[in-house]
């Protein structure tokens, strides 16, 4: 019963997923112009000439942001996705990063339309944090849309003892979270920085838009800072496009 809930959120995730970036207003859409290239500071500073055809193909956007490497001062940023609305980049640049013990990696989403993504760290298989999960209802028995009026119904399903299983969002999977050795949770602040100890089972930046375009209410989160106190090499995802990969080698 339980796996086939959990098949089942994950079969509505990409849905949810599109719905959510659908609460944005159309003249923030509209606004979105560019390619989101002249964000960054420091050694990794690149700025695009905007306007031309060539700037606006996948393979220049890709070609230029191989190129980019930003370590200076004991920080180390990495760009979450980029791109603008012709073909956003889900990719990290670059996937690989090496620091020293008490360094940062700042990781941003300079993407110039709402693409989102996470810097999610698996220590333990049994960490894995879906979009949507199933969740006994333990004291009410029916919800009320929040907007009046609205064509809409939760999904509740018959659950056990007589109970009901609502299908709801996962806030570890959308908010900045960490789960410590102990399975103990703690939600981290917003564009907050971290300290890695590396004896977490769990280390989620949430979901990271570009800046200005987090949809509302959802978390305001546009970066994610981690300091490394500990050498090791640390992999992470991002849950929304779970082909994009990287690493990070602290010695």
């Amino acid at each position: 019963m339980k796996a086939q809930f959990i098949l089942l959120g994950a079969a509505i995730a990409a849905g949810l997923l599109f719905a959510v970036m659908g609460t944005m207003s159309v003249a923030n859409i509209a606004a979105q112009t560019g390619d989101g290239m002249s964000q960054g500071q420091g050694k990794g500073n690149m700025t695009m000439a905007g306007g031309s055809e060539d700037s606006e193909k996948p393979s220049f956007v890709y070609k230029l942001n191989k190129k980019y490497h930003d370590y200076e001062n004991g920080v180390f940023k990495v760009r979450a996705g980029t791109g603008g609305h012709v073909a956003p980049m889900t990719m990290f640049f670059p996937n690989h990063a090496e620091i020293k013990v008490g360094e940062t990696v700042v990781f941003y989403n300079p993407t110039s339309v709402a693409e989102p993504h996470t810097v999610t760290f698996f220590m333990n298989n049994s960490t894995s944090a879906n979009f949507v999960d199933a969740y006994v209802v333990e004291n009410e028995t029916s919800f009320a849309p929040a907007t009046p009026n609205s064509n809409s119904e939760p999904i509740l399903v018959p659950g056990p003892g007589g109970k009901n299983i609502i299908l709801a969002l996962n806030n570890r999977s959308f908010s900045p979270t960490m789960i410590d050795s102990n399975g103990k949770v703690t939600y981290l602040p917003p564009n907050g920085n971290y300290t890695v100890s590396g004896t977490e089972k769990y280390i989620n930046s949430g979901w990271i838009w570009p800046k200005g375009l987090s949809p509302q209410g959802l978390p305001q989160i546009d970066s994610f800072s981690l300091t490394f106190d500990k050498e090791g090499t640390y992999n992470y995802i991002c849950v929304v496009h779970p082909w994009m990969s990287g690493d990070v080698v602290v010695k």
